[in-house]
Order: C-alpha cells, then structure tokens, then sequence
C-alpha cells in the first residue's frame, strides 16, 4: 500500500512539474542594442555622406521582427533587414547620415526602433558635431 502511495506521489510530483514547464510557454522577443549612443565625430559639412553600423540582437526566446525606424531628422536614413531574427541571432542596421541636410554645430539625433520586442520602442541617440 504504501509503495502505490509512493508511486502516486511521485507521478503527481512530475506531472505538476510538466504542467508548470509548460504553463510558463515563451517569454517574447527582446532587442538588444550594441549601445543606445553612437558617437560619430566630427563631420565635415561638404564630406559626403556618413555610414554608421549598428548591431542588435534577439535575447528573448520568439523571433524578433523590426516592424518600423524612425528617426528625428530628415538628415538621417536608416535601413535594415525586413526579417525574422531569430533567438540569440544578430542583425545590422545601417545608418547614414547626409551632413549636408544638417546644421553645423552640435548634432544630437535620435532614432526610435519599433518592434516585435516584448519591452517596446527602442531609443538611439546619435551624437556628434558638424563642421
């Protein structure tokens, strides 16, 4: 009797584990930024254009999509892949910047990253002077 008992106990222990490991499911995409400030330098007004990369990757446990950048300055175009990026992948985006659409002076710009991402709009601040 006892050992039925046992044998009970423990079929029920490992059933409400699975059904714990199972209740949680996945926890959503996350973006990860290399870093939320892009320091650029100096740029010279007449230089031409600027290209800056910046990495992100997907910490969580889905795929993560990048639905929509925007950015505060018509200076500044970002481009970046329109797909899936899976769990512990990286993408790229690449920012360029046309020194000649800003003023000279300090240069403070931010872009917001719309995603999939379970913690919302992403910020970038893009730093530097224009000579």
């Amino acid at each position: 009797m006892k050992s039925t008992l046992s044998i009970l106990s423990l079929v029920a222990m490992l059933w409400l584990a699975t059904f714990d490991l199972c209740a949680q499911g996945p926890k959503g995409a996350e973006l990860e930024l290399a870093s939320s400030v892009v320091e650029i330098g100096n740029i010279a007004q007449d230089g031409g254009k600027h290209i800056v990369r910046l990495v992100y990757s997907n910490t969580g446990d889905t795929p993560l999509v990048i639905t929509e950048v925007r950015t505060s300055c018509a200076c500044m175009s970002i481009d970046y892949e329109r797909k899936k990026v899976m769990p512990n992948e990286r993408g790229v985006m690449t920012i360029t910047l046309d020194p000649t659409k800003a003023p000279k002076g300090q240069y403070i710009r931010v872009m917001q990253i719309f995603s999939t991402a379970k913690s919302g709009v992403k910020r970038v601040t893009i730093k530097g002077v224009i000579e």
